[in-house]
């Protein structure tokens, strides 16, 4: 690959990621910073600063309406598929991208579309290597 190439493909992984990261921030305002931690959105520098608190999640998840039920489990599946997986399974709605989505709001459904787009997985603190997600 010519350097320029690599350089401009390094460039973009930059901006992908600050887009996420704004993309995601976004998401974590409209669900509650109280379900995302350790960090809050005005402090966080990157994603693993706003990873989705289990505990928080699972105490609040039935107590949402069905759209942000149906939100909170494609924002978690970008962290950890399987345990958005599990939240879908949780919901009355079809179990595909298309179904966790119909029922959002256009913001809901704005912030989803830019975090697909910019998704670059969610790489694992300790081995260093990429999660499964956004794969």
């Amino acid at each position: 690959m010519h350097r320029d190439n690599v350089l401009n493909v390094l460039q973009q992984s930059d901006e992908k990621r600050a887009r996420f990261l704004e993309a995601w921030k976004h998401g974590v305002d409209y669900l509650g910073a109280h379900l995302f931690g350790p960090g809050s959105p005005e402090t966080a520098r990157n994603k693993d600063e706003l990873r989705p608190l289990s505990a928080a999640v699972d105490a609040v998840f039935e107590q949402e309406s069905e759209g942000e039920e149906q939100f909170l489990a494609a924002m978690v599946s970008f962290y950890d598929p399987a345990w958005g997986e599990e939240l879908a399974g949780r919901i009355e709605c079809h179990k595909s991208l298309s179904g966790l989505t119909f029922d959002l709001d256009h913001e809901c459904t704005e912030i989803v579309c830019k975090l697909l787009i910019n998704c670059e997985g969610w790489w694992e603190t300790n081995s260093g290597k990429p999660s499964p997600s956004c794969y």
